[in-house]
């Protein structure tokens, strides 16, 4: 037993990125989040993902499976132990809901592989954690917001002051002085609709329900474009949402899970060192790989376009 764990050890400290063996014969589980399909967000965005996996490697029931959950712990517990001890070879949870129960069934099942979607924080080996880079997101959707703006005055709307800075960095690459209000929410509406008074491009990272959309498009109709993000915003894909949207941040999740499923046809696994000190694995997605990108609802200039692909080349370089 010492000697295995030494020769794992030595694997890690000498590939990346690193691949850990599976022995059983390959067999792919998805346990969805709450909602299951049709939930406009991750899970419907995971299933697509998986169906070109299928049809790319072939793969048929029983080796593939698709299960849901009702979002209780407990619920979500009984599905990883069945998956696992009906001989699932990687189990691929959808979003961090699943981040206690991955952590606790990992443990119980050390030779399953385990994936968790738009996490990084299992710091097990036995576990691939599906990273986003957000802060690639917000900057990109500074870039565009600065750009596409007429009075050059945006706005961020959220609580995350990481994804603030990066917005900011963005907006202020090619227009040093345009006006960025911080508008923090959630907060009450009054406070959402008396902040964005004179903005024109507002870039907002709420994602717990529809009310950003519902003030811009109510109380500033053709005022104010919205830059929204998928699959976090189930509500961005609703008709009242495409509407004012100009731009969409998006976590792309065709590459990282047909790259899970290649890994696990193959016997490996996904496990690139995401924070050696913490021993978290798994794989980061970002602008430069194809994982993070905008795309836009409306023709852009050819200036926006040279400014993205500058942005591209910046972001590769660190």
């Amino acid at each position: 037993m010492r000697s295995r764990a030494l020769l794992i050890a030595l694997t890690i400290s000498l590939f990346s990125p690193f691949t850990t063996a599976i022995a059983a014969e390959p067999k792919v589980a998805i346990a969805y989040d709450i909602g299951f399909l049709g939930d406009n967000s991750f899970n419907d965005a995971v299933h697509l993902a998986l169906k070109a996996a299928k049809k790319k490697y072939g793969l048929v029931e029983p080796f593939v499976r698709e299960v849901p959950t009702n979002g209780t712990a407990v619920d979500r517990l009984t599905r990883l132990r069945f998956l696992a001890k009906s001989g699932y070879t990687l189990i691929i949870a959808v979003g961090p809901g699943y981040r206690q129960t991955v952590a606790r069934v990992s443990k119980e099942y050390t030779e399953t592989q385990f994936a968790i979607i738009n996490d990084k924080s299992i710091a097990q080996l036995n576990v691939s954690n599906i990273f986003f880079r957000e802060d690639h997101g917000a900057y990109l959707a500074g870039i565009a917001a600065a750009n596409l703006s007429k009075r050059k005055s945006i706005a961020f709307i959220g609580s995350e002051p990481e994804l603030l800075e990066s917005f900011t960095k963005g907006a202020r690459v090619n227009f040093p002085k345009v006006k960025i209000k911080n508008v923090s929410y959630p907060d009450s509406v009054e406070s959402l609709r008396s902040q964005l008074s004179g903005v024109d491009i507002a870039y907002s990272t709420w994602d717990g329900d529809p009310s950003v959309v519902a003030v811009i498009s109510e109380d500033f109709a053709g005022k104010i474009k919205l830059i929204s993000e998928i699959p976090d915003q189930y509500f961005a894909q609703i008709p009242q949402t495409k509407s004012i949207v100009v731009a969409t941040v998006s976590k792309q999740m065709t590459k990282p899970i047909s790259q899970l499923v290649s890994a696990a046809l193959e016997s490996r696994a996904i496990i690139d060192v995401l924070d050696d000190a913490e021993g978290i694995y798994g794989r980061e997605y970002n602008a430069t790989n194809g994982g993070v990108g905008i795309t836009f609802n409306i023709a852009v200039n050819s200036s926006l376009k040279s400014q993205l692909r500058q942005a591209l080349l910046q972001l590769k370089q660190g």
